[in-house]
């Protein structure tokens, strides 16, 4: 019986222990999807502030270069964008604003332009707002 009781108390501290474990382990999966939501909420302003762009048309030679700096940082954001959706939708504002950088939109067709871009803006803006319920 003196050997039963030590044995019993280990069981007991073995238990505790592995019940520790076990928190800290749901602690960190915890821990790892706040962070991951924190990623995504961070992702997704940066998308909505490069989706937002609007050159000034009435100058073609700046409203290229902006366009080209912009394009840049479209393809950055979306390769480090964990959710697909959202990574499309910042590779179509890409290849939207690739045609600025191009030169093959003007003052002319910036009205068309404008409102596909600002159909392509709404969609990164309803993709960050399912994403992150």
């Amino acid at each position: 019986m003196a050997l039963a009781l030590p044995v019993l108390c280990g069981l007991a501290a073995c238990s505790q222990v592995q019940e520790a474990q076990e928190g800290l382990e749901n602690a960190n999966e915890q821990l790892q999807d706040a962070q991951e939501g924190l990623d995504l909420a961070s992702s997704c302003l940066q998308a909505l502030n490069a989706a937002s762009f609007m050159p000034n048309f009435a100058d073609p030679e700046q409203a290229k270069a902006d366009a080209q700096a912009k394009v840049d940082e479209l393809r950055q954001l979306a390769e480090k964008t964990a959710d697909t959706t959202l990574r499309q939708n910042l590779l179509d504002v890409q290849q939207s604003v690739q045609q600025v950088a191009e030169g093959q939109i003007d003052l002319e067709s910036s009205a068309e332009w404008t409102s596909a871009q600002l159909e392509k803006y709404q969609e990164v803006a309803t993709t960050c707002s399912k994403v992150g319920s």
